[in-house]
């Protein structure tokens, strides 16, 4: 169970364990060390078979579109995160780490905890693309080494090839071979990062493997898209995504583009807030993810 916010340390119970965070920071850097995937788990992915991975690749990627919605939808009304999380199946999370003991765990309490449940769920989203890397990686070296070893084409061994794009679509490096790469990071999934755009300043983004910027005007900000397309970014909330109910629609024929890719938060000193919410990533210059804010 969770303990009162702020007149003392808060208790979050997670089996026999008992943890105490001082404050949400405290419970944010705890949980960073939960993103990475333990040893057994990594063994036990290297057992599967290509069909096996795929299907595993196809859970994390339909799991990561319900945690995209609620994050989405809880960034606008905070208060409905504490619902969404009360509804889905405890099992849909993961035994590693202690992942479903600590959901379970902020079950208990009212929307004051809502910060932390936000916190859980970004977290979480954060170990699930870990795992998704390691299934991409060992599918890519499975591929090849049955591709060596028999001389039958995907068709032959009854490989759905839709489904296999799952996979074969994410595997790329999105900054490979471009000049700026080497001063471009892909954006933490899920986490805040704050810029605080002067007056002309230009800001390559990448949304997988597509170049935009963002550029101020001085008052006020434009996203413009891969093809030269110039938004207007409103005060408040403007999401970018395949999605026609997005605030700025991006090329549907763009898979690797999400349907819900990137929320730009903009206020009335042209401060944004830009947050990743895709599948195969987002990428700016690493010098705005120095000091990041959650």
């Amino acid at each position: 169970m969770l303990k009162n916010l702020f007149s003392k340390p808060i208790e979050l119970t997670v089996g026999e364990q008992v943890l105490q965070f001082s404050s949400i920071s405290d419970f944010e850097f705890s949980l960073t060390g939960r993103t990475s995937v333990p040893s057994k788990k990594i063994i036990s992915l290297v057992k599967l078979s290509l069909d096996e991975l795929r299907k595993e690749a196809k859970t994390i990627k339909d799991t990561e579109k319900k945690f995209v919605y609620i994050l989405s939808k809880s960034i606008e009304k905070p208060e409905t995160i504490n619902r969404a999380l009360r509804e889905m199946d405890a099992k849909i999370f993961s035994q590693d780490h202690s992942w479903r003991l600590i959901i379970a765990a902020l079950h208990n309490g009212d929307d004051e905890l809502n910060a932390f449940r936000r916190i859980a769920l970004v977290k979480y989203m954060q170990y699930l693309s870990s795992r998704q890397e390691i299934i991409k990686h060992l599918y890519s070296e499975k591929k090849k080494h049955n591709q060596l070893s028999s001389p039958l084409n995907d068709v032959e061994t009854g490989i759905d090839l839709k489904d296999t794009l799952i996979l074969d679509s994410t595997m790329f490096e999105p900054l490979s071979g471009n000049k700026q790469s080497a001063e471009m990071e892909k954006m933490p999934k899920g986490e805040n990062v704050t810029i605080r755009m002067k007056p002309n300043l230009e800001i390559d983004v990448v949304l997988s493997r597509h170049q935009c910027k963002i550029v101020s005007s001085g008052s006020s900000s434009k996203f413009v898209d891969q093809a030269g397309r110039s938004y207007e970014l409103k005060t408040g909330k403007n999401l970018i995504g395949r999605d026609s109910k997005s605030d700025i629609v991006l090329d549907p024929n763009f898979r690797d583009i999400s349907r819900m890719h990137l929320l730009i938060e903009a206020d009335e000193s042209n401060t944004l807030y830009l947050t990743d919410l895709s599948a195969h990533g987002t990428y700016i210059p690493i010098k705005y993810l120095e000091s990041h804010t959650f």
